[in-house]
């Protein structure tokens, strides 16, 4: 199993473990996400690797240590659970005829009671065949076995050496006795290892230095609570128009726990689509539902109009050679230039309003800058910055609290130097010459296409860094990008997913303090949902994102 592969991590998951303590009245903090795996997936669904395992599981009456793994989370409707066992001597009852007969048998266990005095509880003790004993119970030991779980459901897996069970039980019924997710409740978690020869071992997740084996008791409770507050702010997708106007993008994105969705490709057509009837449901679906709505722009063909060349082209980049052009972007000391771009920068955002007051006008794609007299001496970075200063004085004369991006990618991924960035610009990182089937701390991975290491985009990361305050900063990644999976050519293929690498992709991130991320998601339109309709991909991604603490 995937999480057994790493002892390191679990030695620090012991750590953190430890660390959110059982004694002394501290708490034991429960990831949450806004979305759950799917029942049928509970046992193989990747979010369970990116929880960390919580082990330590002890029989302190035989003095003997387990290696059996725990893993917990809840949602705004579900408490979830997993144990992962190792067991080479599985005992489980032939004759199975009634629920008590899961006491002779190996199991694992989790308890719930509300917070204070243990005086009622409720238990699940599940064996690795589907067989469940439960039960509510008075302190001491008064069981009532006529009390069964209506919402439980847990799903269960033997294989060489061991067993994993993965369950969920709804919070509505948790909260008929007194267990309350958010305040704090109390919970146990066991297991019983049964042998041939009918000896058993009994592990608690909280140690007891009592000299018989005893679970129902208070001591062996611990302190426990959902912890809503996410590592990960902003859950982001980006969407072309295409994709807005024929999928139900906010409905998706409320699903998957996705609280942010961008518009793409230019201002232009994002605002053409913005003032159709569709536009306006979905900016009103997207407010309804609580997802704030920006618009990442391939934007200066439209803030600096090629038809503007015949009339100064003295706003236009030089080339090598010498020779104004039209080509690409402009010449970032040209007043004029600067004026115009920033004048309909803020027109745009007087028409194209974002929620969050992010905004993203980004310059040509992977394109030359100007090699003027006075522009040749910076950078394609520093060009940028020239040019997003001027544009963000501009755009908070509407919009008082907007920050605008600086977009580190191809040619300016290397971080500026001689020109700093105004307060209010931000760092977006867009490592697109990376790849997806290799984790970013795979330093040896050479890059799609070849063309930029692992390495040298961690090392560009950094360097920004550096520059740019990592609070604020996007990291814009392409892990749902379909359009980009296709070659930018349709019909589009089934995006190739490798919930492992974004895990380990979010951990390079998290340990920057890199709090934003989004994902390019184009393509992902009606005909990409009802060819490829099975969505894991998504619920993988904002799950995962909801449990990162």
């Amino acid at each position: 199993m995937r999480c057994f592969r790493d002892i390191l991590s679990l030695l620090m998951a012991l750590v953190l473990f430890l660390s959110c303590s059982r004694k002394d009245g501290d708490v034991f903090l429960i990831p949450y996400s806004p979305v759950a795996p799917s029942q049928e997936s509970l046992l193989t669904a990747a979010v369970w690797d990116a929880i960390p395992p919580v082990v330590g599981f002890h029989a302190p009456w035989d003095g003997l240590d387990d290696e059996t793994v725990f893993k917990c989370m809840v949602t705004d409707s579900l408490f979830l659970f997993r144990f992962d066992v190792i067991d080479s001597t599985l005992a489980l009852e032939g004759d199975f005829r009634t629920e008590k007969d899961v006491e002779y048998e190996d199991r694992a266990e989790v308890f719930f009671s509300h917070e204070g005095d243990l005086d009622t509880y409720i238990g699940a003790e599940m064996d690795p065949a589907g067989r469940v004993l439960d039960y509510s119970c008075e302190f001491y030991r008064k069981f009532n076995y006529e009390w069964n779980f209506t919402t439980l459901e847990y799903c269960h897996e033997i294989r060489q050496g061991g067993y994993s069970i993965a369950g969920s039980v709804t919070l509505e019924e948790l909260s008929g006795f007194g267990v309350d997710m958010e305040k704090g409740f109390l919970m146990g978690a066991f297991r019983a290892d049964f042998r041939p020869d009918g000896s058993v071992n009994w592990y608690s997740l909280k140690s007891t230095d009592d000299k018989h084996a005893d679970f129902h008791q208070p001591k062996v409770f611990f302190m426990a609570r959902a912890d809503k507050k996410p590592f990960f702010r902003m859950k982001g997708a980006v969407l072309s128009v295409e994709d807005l106007e024929t999928a139900p993008w906010p409905a998706i994105a409320k699903l998957n726990g996705i609280n942010t969705l961008g518009t793409h490709i230019t201002p232009s057509q994002v605002l053409g689509f913005m003032r159709t009837e569709k536009g306006r449901h979905f900016a009103a679906e997207c407010s309804r539902l609580g997802i704030d709505v920006e618009h990442q722009l391939h934007a200066m063909g439209d803030l600096l109009p090629r038809s503007l060349f015949d009339e100064d082209s003295t706003m236009f980049r030089m080339d090598r050679n010498g020779r104004r052009v039209a080509d690409f972007n402009c010449c970032a000391h040209s007043g004029k230039a600067l004026e115009t771009i920033s004048g309909k920068a803020a027109e745009y955002v007087r028409s194209l309003p974002a929620t969050n007051h992010r905004y993203y006008f980004w310059l040509d794609d992977n394109s030359e800058p100007c090699f003027c007299p006075l522009c040749k001496e910076y950078s394609a970075s520093e060009q940028a910055l020239i040019i997003e200063n001027k544009m963000l004085e501009e755009i908070r004369k509407v919009d008082p609290e907007a920050t605008l991006a600086h977009l580190a990618y191809q040619k300016t991924m290397e971080p500026p130097v001689k020109v700093k960035p105004s307060e209010g610009i931000f760092l977006e990182f867009a490592p697109i010459e990376r790849q997806w089937d290799r984790p970013l701390s795979d330093l040896d991975a050479p890059g799609r296409k070849g063309r930029m290491s692992h390495k040298e985009v961690i090392r560009l990361l950094d360097a920004n860094l550096k520059v740019f305050p990592a609070e604020t900063a996007v990291v814009l990644e392409y892990w749902l990008d379909v359009s980009l999976a296709s070659d930018w050519k349709k019909p589009a293929v089934e995006l190739p997913w490798h919930p492992d690498v974004f895990i380990q992709d979010l951990e390079v991130y998290k340990s920057r303090g890199l709090g934003n991320v989004t994902s390019f998601a184009v393509y992902m339109d009606s005909t990409y949902f009802s060819v490829f309709p099975d969505g894991e991909c998504l619920r993988d991604y904002g799950t995962i994102l909801g449990v990162y603490r």
